[in-house]
């Protein structure tokens, strides 16, 4: 596994140490709780798995132009490791809620899968060569790809910590009440 794409995976099991299944499925309304938000970067990781096979096969990349908006997006996500908040999930990578509770092995393996994938692309095209859109950000290189991914996954994974506190604060306040 890429350094980089090893980190997500050890982020998320030692966010989840511990965590019951109210844990999992617990969060405020109308927010994910983190069984939503693991299923949301499973997803992800599948929707960028299936691209790279496109190209991988078709040994074409598959890019827009670089725009401005493009450049500095990518630039933000990729080079500064900022994901901002507030944004909507792409459809491909909208959670449904059809992971068990506690089990990350779907997980694992999408993640394995989608990196085999970025290696096999780097075979290809080189870890720098524009090889495939992201749907909003534009046109990414493997060695992007790998940093989107870290990025958006320290985001997510940082969100799942914030709702085991927020679940621990609740409950202490409960018992003091």
């Amino acid at each position: 596994m890429h350094a980089e794409l090893e980190e997500i995976q050890t982020e998320l099991e030692r966010a989840t140490i511990g965590f019951s299944a109210q844990d999992w499925s617990w969060a405020p309304h109308n927010k994910w709780n983190s069984l939503l938000i693991v299923e949301h970067l499973l997803l992800s990781y599948m929707s960028t798995t299936l691209g790279l096979l496109k190209i991988i096969h078709s040994q074409k990349t598959n890019v827009s132009d670089i725009t401005p908006r493009s450049y500095i997006a990518a630039f933000i996500l990729t080079r500064l490791n900022y994901f901002p908040s507030g944004r909507s999930a792409a459809p491909q990578a909208q959670p449904k809620g059809r992971l068990a509770a506690g089990s990350l092995k779907q997980f694992h393996q999408a993640l394995g899968t989608m990196n085999e994938r970025l290696s096999s692309a780097e075979s290809l095209f080189g870890a720098k060569m524009k090889i495939l859109d992201h749907p909003d950000i534009g046109p990414l290189s493997v060695a992007e790809w790998r940093r989107f991914h870290r990025t958006h996954g320290f985001h997510h994974i940082r969100q799942i910590g914030d709702l085991a506190r927020e679940r621990k604060r609740l409950q202490r306040d409960e018992r003091d009440f």
